[in-house]
Parts: structure tokens; sequence; C-alpha cells
């Protein structure tokens, strides 16, 4: 077996280097120093969202290169950025041309232990006013609802840990609230 020894040059994908021996020829002068190696770690990648900041897709790679498809992108009219970095698209939209992260539900009042008793109520005020509800008990649906009031009301009879899930319209994270109802 024939040893080779790798160098610098082979840390391009694709590269092959000149010669007969598999090495690379020497390069005229010492690569570049990266200023800042964290944003030239980060991947380039193309976010596609709707008209309202919607995230839709991000395509991470593609054989054409991130520039020629964003190109083409804009040509068809698909909105999207191109942007150094990564994203996670439950956590994010797009704002005025800027991932940024979505917003978060506010709940007044105490989220507390309920007594199992059908009239324990747990009264919560949310922010923003309309959101669906959905209740699961030890892991399964319960109970939905659609909420436009901002008023979050919860009692039960049956002991056991509950879930609630708080889920607004875009451009706000899903809340979710642990509650135990406990024997009376």
């Amino acid at each position: 077996m024939t040893g080779v020894t790798l160098d610098a040059a082979w840390g391009v994908a694709g590269y092959m280097p000149a010669g007969d021996d598999g090495q690379s020829t020497a390069a005229a002068a010492p690569p570049d120093a990266v200023e800042d190696p964290a944003a030239a770690s980060r991947p380039k990648v193309i976010v596609r969202h709707d008209d309202n900041g919607l995230i839709t897709a991000v395509t991470l790679q593609v054989e054409i290169g991130m520039d020629v498809l964003s190109e083409r992108y804009a040509e068809m009219g698909i909105p999207h950025i191109l942007y150094d970095g990564e994203v996670d698209i439950t956590d994010a939209w797009v704002k005025d041309g800027q991932i940024v992260p979505k917003l978060d539900v506010e709940i007044s009042g105490e989220v507390r232990s309920v007594k199992a008793d059908g009239e324990d109520l747990l009264e919560l005020a949310v922010s923003p006013a309309e959101f669906d509800a959905t209740v699961a008990l030890d892991g399964a649906l319960v109970h939905t609802e659609h909420v436009t009031d901002g008023r979050l009301e919860f009692a039960v009879d049956h002991p056991g840990r509950y879930s609630i899930f708080v889920v607004p319209a875009h451009p706000y994270r899903i809340k979710r609230l642990d509650v135990e109802a406990i024997a009376p």
C-alpha cells in the first residue's frame, strides 16, 4: 500500500492536486487568516417564506450553488432570503428581510395546581387574545377549544397531570402549561 500525506489542499471539497505523486504543489503564499472562524463555519442557507414571514422551507445545500438558486428564486418572484447561519423554523420567522425569533405568548395569573373537584377554577389571561387551546391528560388529547377573548379557564374532576397548549397564530410560539389536578 502506498502512503499518501494529506495537506491543506485536500481540505477543499472536490480538489484534486496536480502532480504524479498525488500531492498538491506548494502554495505561493500562506493562506489568509480568517477574522471570525465562527462566521466562516456558519452554513449559508436559503430561507423561503410567505408574505407574512412564515418560514416555509430552508435549503441547506444545492448542486448549482446558493447564490445561483437565490437569483433564480428572485427571477420567479419566490420570497426568500440568503442567510448565513442556522435557522430553526419552529422558533423563527422573517421580518423586514431578517431572521428574528418568534414572539412569546404572555400569561397573566398564577399557573398552579388545582383540586380535581370540577370547581377549583384556574383563571389566566393570555396575550394574544385569540388562540387555540388544547388540553392533554397523560399525553392523550382530551379537549380543544378556540378562544377569542384571551381568557383561559381550567377546571377538572379527574386527577392527573394536564398539559395545556396555547397555540396562537403566526408569529407567536406555542406555549405549554403543565397543571397538576390533585384528588380532593
